[in-house]
């Protein structure tokens, strides 16, 4: 039973694997007519490609002349999570009411299969009191193309208008906000964002969350961003479009009188969502000048002058058989010699192997013995001489940490330095003055201080006196990324008085 369900789960991986668009190369290196060299690469990028946008190098940096095929699109049904991104915006009420029905209509009038799932988030701008601007219609992406329809019909628009920059928004917030809800699902689905917006971003400037950096999680994530923009009053919004543009999504304009051509443009976009997602593949084919070495050998691609991640190809190895076909002459040379040298040693052979047996079992038994008795003797000496150093190492290394400690421990004393713990372990108060070189905190009771909280590591960390400070220093193998002190992580760190101490859920305050 354990078997099979190890068996299943591996299957299951790697079906989610296999279901995934693949980047990049694509399946494995054809060497089958080696020096010929086949490969298929795939990219994101929906539009043709032809041979003058690629450069391929070999790992001398010399060009290497290729033929390119452009393959067949692949006809494959994608698992896919659809995420419409609502900008609501009382100031410019026409945008939402268009937006409403855009989504009732798209939602009602379009047939789906069973491969997508959808979910509608709202955005305008983040509140100071809320973690995030996107508001889900529904928790998780759904089938229910009905429900969604009926929650867009009934959703009530903000009534909140902004004085400043009226008609603006969180819009890059947002867009990251769905690449995260996006990335969180299973994964073996493809994720899609389309935002209805009217490409104006609140903090354009100097914000945390810019189009680049959208840019950069959507394209990592592989996550296309499809845009309708709403036709504003004041500009065009041409960032908005490059940001599409650079994901591989697409732009859609969409006004008062538009929203049923747009309804038409959408459903036409989710019928082409599929060969969207298995981008385009390109066969190349080369003729190599890599020796049968049975190496790897490695190429670099370049499209539209950007590196691409490095290929490596494995050359096969020189077999008997083709080494046979191109040195057929040395090779009948070699067999003669080879017929000749056997004859020739066959005579001394059987004359001396009998003489030589006799001798040996003579001289094997003699010298074994001797071997034996040499090899015990030396282990001997070897065991005891190992013994003694490391006697001797543990002996000085006690002595020295010993003299250490009482040095320090002196210094202590003579400056009067005793600070005092205050420990709050699940709701319980107590104090700790340390009075020793090195104090060991930790859930474990052979701690010097005893946290009794589930959350705290057994030897969890050590406050160490170094002569003229005292330190912090993380020994847990749990809490990684170290101790907290005063609201920041460290592995090590010098202590003064009022510094706050977080260990799991127990905070310990140091006084000097």
């Amino acid at each position: 039973m354990r078997q099979f369900l190890l068996f299943l789960s591996i299957f299951l991986f790697a079906c989610s694997i296999i279901a995934q668009p693949q980047r990049g190369l694509k399946g494995n290196y054809n060497v089958n007519n080696y020096p010929e060299v086949t490969f298929i690469w795939n990219t994101a990028d929906p539009n043709i490609l032809d041979k003058t946008m690629f450069t391929l190098t070999d790992e001398n940096g010399k060009n290497i002349d290729f033929n390119l095929l452009v393959l067949p699109p692949e006809k494959k049904t994608f698992k896919k999570s659809v995420l419409f991104l609502w900008e609501d915006m009382k100031s410019h009420s026409n945008q939402s009411e268009n937006t409403r029905n855009l989504l009732v209509d798209f939602f009602n009038k379009t047939s789906f299969d069973q491969s997508t799932e959808f979910n509608v988030a709202v955005f305008n701008r983040k509140s100071d009191y809320e973690d995030k601007v996107l508001k889900p219609l529904v928790s998780n992406f759904t089938l229910n193309t009905d429900m969604l329809a009926s929650l867009v019909a009934e959703y009530e628009t903000s009534s909140r208008i902004y004085k400043e920059n009226p008609i603006q928004t969180d819009l890059y917030m947002a867009i990251n906000e769905g690449i995260t809800m996006l990335k969180a699902e299973p994964s073996d689905r493809v994720g899609i964002i389309v935002v209805v917006t009217a490409g104006l971003n609140m903090k354009a400037a100097g914000a945390t969350t810019e189009m680049a950096t959208v840019r950069e999680n959507a394209t990592a994530a592989g996550i296309p961003i499809y845009v309708v923009k709403y036709h504003q009053l004041k500009g065009n919004a041409p960032e908005v479009n490059s940001l599409a543009e650079s994901t591989y999504g697409k732009t859609l304009l969409m006004t008062n009188n538009m929203v049923d051509k747009t309804v038409v443009e959408l459903q036409d976009l989710y019928n082409k969502l599929d060969a969207t997602c298995a981008g385009r593949d390109y066969k190349f084919t080369f003729t190599t000048t890599a020796p049968r070495d049975g190496k790897p050998h490695r190429l670099n691609l370049l499209v539209n002058k950007v590196s691409q991640p490095t290929l490596q190809f494995t050359a096969p190895s020189m077999t008997f058989g083709l080494w046979v076909q191109e040195h057929l002459i040395l090779f009948i040379f070699l067999v003669i010699l080879l017929i000749a040298l056997i004859a020739t040693s066959v005579w001394f052979i059987v004359r001396s192997i009998k003489n030589r047996k006799r001798r040996e079992a003579e001289n094997n038994a003699q010298l074994q013995q001797k071997i034996d008795k040499a090899n015990q003797e030396r282990q001997q000496w070897e065991n005891m001489q190992s013994q003694k150093e490391e006697e001797k190492r543990q002996m000085e290394e006690h002595k020295a940490r010993i003299a250490e400690e009482n040095k320090l421990l002196d210094l202590m004393q003579t400056k009067n330095m005793f600070p005092r713990l205050q420990c709050h372990v699940d709701g319980n108060t107590f104090s700790y003055s340390i009075s020793q070189v090195v104090t060991k905190i930790g859930r474990n009771e052979s701690n010097d201080v005893v946290l009794s909280s589930n959350t705290v590591s057994g030897f969890h960390a050590e406050i160490v006196f170094n002569g003229a400070s005292f330190e912090l220093v993380n020994r847990s193998k749990s809490y990684t990324r170290g101790v907290i002190v005063n609201g920041q992580f460290f592995q090590q760190c010098p202590l003064k008085s009022g510094d706050m101490i977080g260990l799991g859920e127990a905070v310990v305050s140091f006084y000097v």
